[in-house]
C-alpha cells in the first residue's frame, strides 16, 4: 500500500507544478533572508575582527588615556621599570591612532615603532602588526625612516585609490592637507586592513598635531599567574588618568556597538521565515485536502494511519529539503548585496571598517538547512496528523472537511486572542529584555495570523447578507469565501500577519524619522555650522585657532557657539562627551529634570546624558557618573536627561569650560555660526571658506543642509529594514498567489454552473476578481489595527529597549499604502489566470463528472 499511496503524492505533485514551485520559492526567500543577513553582518563583524587581531598584533593589554592622549614619556619609564623584558615577560610598543582621509575615502591612521613593535611580536614574529611584517630587510626599514611621509597600505586600496609604490599623493588629516609617499604594500593583508594606512609614529604625530603624545600603549604580558600579578603591578604604576584593559575587553566593546543594530537584523530575518512556515504549511495543507478523496479510497483499501502520515511527511521533507537548499543558495547571493548596506550603515553610525570579503560560516549553512527543513515538516505535522486520524468516509465529504476547518479557524480565533494578552503581559512584566520584548512582538504576529481567517470568514458572510440581496451573483461568491475556509484561511493568515509587520515597520520607520526631523529642527539653532572633517570623536578633529579666530572675524557672523566632540574613559567604558558653549538653551529638550534648575547645576559643573546613555546605564538626574580626568577620577552630577537621536550608544553633554579645565584640552571640534539679521546662509557661507582659504580645509555647512544630511543617513541606514520588510512581504504574497489560484481553479465546475444559470464571460473575471480582491482586503482589513498596535510595540518596546530612544508616533495615510498596494497586487495576480480559464472554458466539459 505505502507504494501506492507515494505513487499517488507524485502523481498529485507533477500535475501541480505551479503550486509546488510557489511553496518552495516562498520557502527558499524565507531561509534565503535569514542566510542573507547572516552572511552580511557576519561578514561585517570578520572584516572588524580581522582588523582589530592585525592592529593589536600580539598584545594582551593595552594603556589608554583621554582626549589628550599619553605623554610618551611614560612609555620611556615603563620600559625602564620592566629591564631586561625578557626577564619580566613584559613587552610595550607605542601606538599612535588616527584619521585620514584620502580623495574620498577614510582610512585609520596608525603610527608604529618597528623596533618595538617587532620586540613585542617576539620570535618569528607572525603575531607582528602588519608594517613590521612588510619589510623585506634593511633597505625597507631605511626607506620606512627617512623617506618623507612614508605610508604602507593593503594592495586592495592602493588599486581602488589609483596610487603608485613609490609615489607621491595628498593625504588630508583633520582638515590640513599633508604629503605622503606610499613605499609599499602591506605583506600577508587580510581584508581587514583595506581601511588602515600604516606610518611610523614619529610621522603619525606630525600628521595628527599630537607631538609627545600617544593614543595608547600595547604591552605583552606573560599568561596565567605571573601575567595578573604583573598587570596589577603594571596598574600600581599608572598615574590616575589612565587605565590598563584587556585587548579581549576593549575588542568585546568594539563589538558591542553594533549588536543591538545586529539584532533587529536577525530578528527582520525570522519574520520572513515565520510567514514562509504559514505558506508551507498552506501549500501541504492544501495539497492534502486536494488528495483527501484519493486517501480516503486508499484508507478504505487498507493504507494504515501511519502509512498516510509518514507519506505526507516525506513529502514535506523532500520539499523543506529542497527549499532550504535553494534558499541557501538564494542567501549567499542576496547576502552579497545585504554587504554593502551593512557596512555603509556600521560606517555611517558606528566606526570606520572596510568590507571586502564575504564570510560564510558554516553554521550558518547548517542554520539555513536546518531552519527550511524544520520549517516544512513542522508546517506539515498539523495537517498530516488531521487527515491521517480522519476517518474514510468522513474524508470524502467536503461538508465535514469544512465544517472541521470553521471550529478549527473559532479555536485559533480564540489562540490568536490568547496570544495577544500573552504579548501584552510580557511587555508589562519584562522592562529592559530585548529578548521578551522581540518574543512579544512575534506573539502579536502569530495571534494576528490566528484571527485572519475568522474574521475573513464574518465579513464575507455579512457582506454576503448586506450584498446579496442585490446579487444572487455576489451572495453565492461571498458565501463560497465563508465556506472555503480549509482552502484560503491560511493563505489570508500569512497574508495578513505580512500586511500586519510592513504596516507596523511603516509606522515605526515614518515615527522615528519624524522624531529626527522635529529633534534636528529644535536643536540646530545656529544658522551655519563648521568642523573639521573625520568621524565624530577622533581628537584629532578640531580646528585649528587661528582658523577660529578668522571665521569670527567675518563681518556677516552675529554670534557663535562652541563644541569639542571626544571619547573619555570611565568605570563603564569610553564614553562620548560633548563639551558646549552655548548661545541659547532653547536647543535641549529635556526628559528627565527641571529645566530651570537643571541649567544652574550645570553651570556649576554638573552634567547632562542622553536618553540613549541614560537608558543603557541606568542612569536619572541625581545620580553621579565617574569619569577619568586628565587628574584622575571625578565624579559628576547628573543634572537632567535630555532627548538625542544623533548617537544610539548615547553622550555626556558637559559645559566646555569645565571640560578644557578638568581634561587641559584646549581643542575646539566645530563652530555653530548665528548671523547678522537679514544675511542669509547662502551668502555666509562664500565668506567663512574664503576667511579660512588655504589654511584648512573644513566642513562648512547651512542649517537646513546638515539636516538633509541627517535624514539622508537615516533613510540610508533603514534601507535594510525595508528590503527585510518587503523580503517577508513577498513570501506572504507567494503564498497567497499559490493558494487563491489553486482554489479558484478547483471551482471550475462550481463557476461552470454559473455560466450555465446565465453568467458572462465578463461577469465571471468579475467575480473571480471580486472574489480574490474581497479575500486581500479582509486582511488588510485585520492587519490595520494590528499594525498600529504592532507600531507601538516597536517603538515604545523594541527601539526603546535596543537604543534607549522615545519615538513619538506619528500616522499618516501614506503608511498604509504599500500595504493597500500589497494587497492589490497579489490579489489580482492570483486572479488573472482562473478569471481567463473561467471565461474561456468549455461549460459542457467543466461540468461533465469523472
Amino acid at each position: 500500500m505505502t507504494p501506492l499511496l507515494s505513487a499517488a503524492s507524485l502523481r498529485h505533485l507533477w500535475r501541480h507544478p505551479a503550486q509546488l514551485l510557489l511553496a518552495l520559492l516562498g520557502l527558499a526567500l524565507g531561509v534565503g533572508t535569514i542566510v542573507a543577513v547572516d552572511v552580511a553582518t557576519s561578514s561585517a563583524r570578520r572584516a572588524l575582527e580581522l582588523s582589530v587581531e592585525a592592529v593589536n598584533g600580539a598584545a594582551t593589554d593595552q594603556i589608554v588615556g583621554g582626549p589628550t592622549g599619553i605623554d610618551e614619556a611614560l612609555y620611556l619609564r615603563l620600559r625602564n621599570e620592566f629591564v631586561p623584558p625578557a626577564s619580566t615577560g613584559v613587552y610595550f610598543a607605542p601606538v599612535l591612532d588616527g584619521y585620514a582621509t584620502v580623495g574620498e575615502r577614510t582610512l585609520e591612521l596608525l603610527g608604529v615603532d618597528p623596533f618595538a613593535s617587532a620586540e613585542l611580536a617576539g620570535e618569528g614574529g607572525r603575531q607582528a602588526v602588519p608594517a613590521i611584517r612588510s619589510f623585506a630587510g634593511v633597505e625597507d626599514l631605511r626607506r620606512w625612516l627617512t623617506v618623507p611621509g612614508a605610508v604602507l597600505m593593503s594592495a586592495t586600496t592602493r588599486t581602488e585609490l589609483g596610487l603608485l609604490t613609490g609615489r607621491g599623493f595628498f593625504l588630508t588629516v583633520g582638515g590640513r592637507r599633508e604629503m605622503a609617499t606610499l613605499i609599499g604594500e602591506l605583506k600577508d593583508a587580510n581584508a581587514g586592513l583595506d581601511g588602515v594606512l600604516f606610518s611610523d609614529i614619529a610621522q603619525a604625530q606630525e600628521w595628527l598635531g599630537a607631538a609627545g603624545k600617544l593614543s595608547r600603549i600595547d604591552v605583552r604580558l606573560p599568561r596565567a599567574a605571573a601575567g595578573t600579578a604583573l598587570r596589577m603591578r603594571l596598574r600600581s604604576l599608572l598615574p590616575p588618568e589612565l587605565e590598563l584593559r584587556t585587548t579581549q575587553g576593549s575588542a568585546r566593546e568594539t563589538f558591542a556597538l553594533t549588536d543591538a543594530f545586529t539584532t533587529n537584523l536577525r530578528a527582520m530575518s525570522l519574520l520572513a521565515l515565520l510567514v514562509g512556515t504559514f505558506l508551507i504549511y498552506g501549500a501541504i495543507s492544501f495539497a492534502v485536502v486536494q488528495r483527501r478523496p484519493i486517501i480516503a479510497v486508499l484508507r478504505a483499501l487498507g493504507a494504515t494511519r501511519r502509512q498516510v502520515l509518514s507519506t505526507v511527511l516525506a513529502e514535506a521533507l523532500v520539499l523543506g529539503v529542497l527549499g532550504a537548499v535553494l534558499g541557501v543558495v538564494l542567501g549567499l547571493l542576496i547576502g552579497r548585496g545585504l554587504v554593502q548596506l551593512v557596512s555603509q550603515t556600521i560606517n555611517d553610525l558606528y566606526f570606520v571598517v572596510a568590507v571586502r570579503a564575504v564570510s560564510v560560516p558554516p553554521a550558518t549553512i547548517v542554520k539555513g538547512l536546518a531552519a527550511g527543513i524544520g520549517t516544512a515538516f513542522v508546517a506539515a505535522l498539523l495537517p498530516a496528523l488531521e487527515v491521517a486520524a480522519s476517518a474514510p468516509q468522513l474524508a470524502l465529504s467536503r461538508s465535514a472537511l469544512e465544517s472541521r476547518a470553521t471550529a478549527i479557524a473559532r479555536a485559533l480565533a480564540l489562540l490568536g486572542a490568547v496570544l495577544g494578552v500573552l504579548a501584552a503581559l510580557i511587555v508589562m512584566n519584562s522592562s529592559r529584555s530585548l529578548f521578551a520584548g522581540f518574543v512579544a512582538l512575534f506573539l502579536l504576529l502569530v495571534g494576528v495570523a490566528a484571527l485572519t481567517p475568522t474574521a475573513l470568514r464574518l465579513l464575507a458572510l455579512g457582506s454576503a447578507r448586506l450584498l446579496g440581496r442585490r446579487s444572487p451573483v455576489l451572495r453565492v461568491a461571498l458565501g463560497a469565501i465563508a465556506a472555503s475556509l480549509s482552502r484560503t484561511g491560511v493563505a489570508i493568515a500569512a497574508l495578513g500577519m505580512a500586511l500586519t509587520a510592513m504596516i507596523g515597520v511603516a509606522i515605526m520607520v515614518q515615527s522615528f524619522r519624524e522624531s529626527l526631523r522635529e529633534w534636528l529642527t529644535q536643536t540646530m539653532r545656529a544658522d551655519v555650522y563648521v568642523s573639521a572633517p573625520g568621524p565624530a570623536q577622533s581628537p584629532e578633529r578640531q580646528l585649528d585657532p587661528e582658523v577660529i579666530r578668522a571665521i569670527l572675524a567675518v563681518p556677516a557672523v552675529r554670534d557663535h557657539s562652541e563644541s569639542r566632540w571626544v571619547s573619555v574613559p570611565s568605570a563603564r567604558g569610553p564614553l562620548d562627551l560633548n563639551a558646549i558653549k552655548l548661545v541659547t538653551h532653547a536647543a535641549f529638550s529635556f526628559t528627565a529634570g527641571e529645566a530651570t534648575a537643571a541649567w544652574k547645576e550645570f553651570a556649576r559643573g554638573a552634567i547632562f546624558i542622553s536618553e540613549p546613555l541614560a537608558w543603557r546605564l541606568e542612569l536619572a538626574p541625581a545620580d553621579t557618573l565617574t569619569l577619568v580626568t586628565a587628574s584622575g577620577p571625578h565624579e559628576f552630577r547628573i543634572a537632567a536627561v535630555y532627548r538625542e537621536y544623533g548617537n544610539d550608544h548615547g553622550e555626556i553633554l558637559m559645559n566646555l569650560p569645565d571640560y578644557q579645565r578638568l581634561w587641559h584640552d584646549q581643542g575646539i571640534s566645530g563652530l555653530g555660526l548665528y548671523l547678522t539679521p537679514g544675511v542669509g546662509a547662502a551668502r555666509a557661507i562664500p565668506e567663512v571658506r574664503a576667511a579660512v582659504a588655504g589654511r584648512q580645509a573644513l566642513l562648512i555647512r547651512s542649517n537646513a543642509d546638515l539636516r538633509e544630511l541627517s535624514l539622508r543617513i537615516f533613510d540610508r541606514t533603514f534601507v535594510i529594514a525595508r528590503v527585510l520588510n518587503w523580503l517577508a512581504a513577498g513570501v506572504a504574497a507567494l503564498g497567497l498567489l499559490s493558494a487563491l489560484i489553486a482554489w479558484e481553479l478547483e471551482r471550475e465546475r462550481e463557476i461552470a454552473i454559473l455560466r450555465a444559470l446565465g453568467l458572462t464571460p465578463g461577469g465571471t473575471s468579475v467575480l473571480v476578481l471580486a472574489q480574490t480582491v474581497f479575500m486581500g482586503c479582509a486582511a488588510l482589513l485585520a492587519a490595520i489595527p494590528a499594525g498600529v498596535l504592532t507600531a507601538l510595540v516597536l517603538t515604545d518596546v523594541i527601539n526603546r529597549r535596543a537604543f534607549g530612544w522615545r519615538i513619538d508616533l506619528h500616522l499618516s495615510s501614506a503608511q498604509f499604502t504599500n500595504a493597500l498596494l500589497l494587497a492589490l497586487a497579489a490579489t489580482i495576480a492570483a486572479a488573472a489566470y482562473p478569471a481567463w480559464r473561467g471565461a474561456r472554458a468549455e461549460i459542457a466539459h467543466a461540468l461533465r463528472e469523472e
